[in-house]
């Protein structure tokens, strides 16, 4: 049986190079950007993940990033 996983290339080269990250990276708190069809906001304790449908909060950044990722590859 053949399995097929969706592999993000920045997972390979490396996340500095994704702009998703860098933008996650440059977030100051209290700030918020707008990503695909989310917004993207950094409190002082999380990141949040927000449209119409969702709203999920990460204490890591890595976390949001790859939830976020998975998100706009899947759209």
């Amino acid at each position: 049986m053949l399995k097929v996983v969706n592999v993000n290339i920045y997972d390979i080269i490396g996340l500095s190079f994704d702009p998703v990250y860098m933008a996650l990276q440059q977030l100051e708190d209290n700030e918020e950007i707008l990503i695909d069809k989310y917004t993207i906001r950094k409190t002082d304790k999380f990141y949040e993940i927000e449209n119409g449908d969702l709203h999920e909060c990460f204490i890591e950044k890595e976390k949001c990033y790859h939830v976020l990722s998975n998100l706009i590859m899947t759209n």
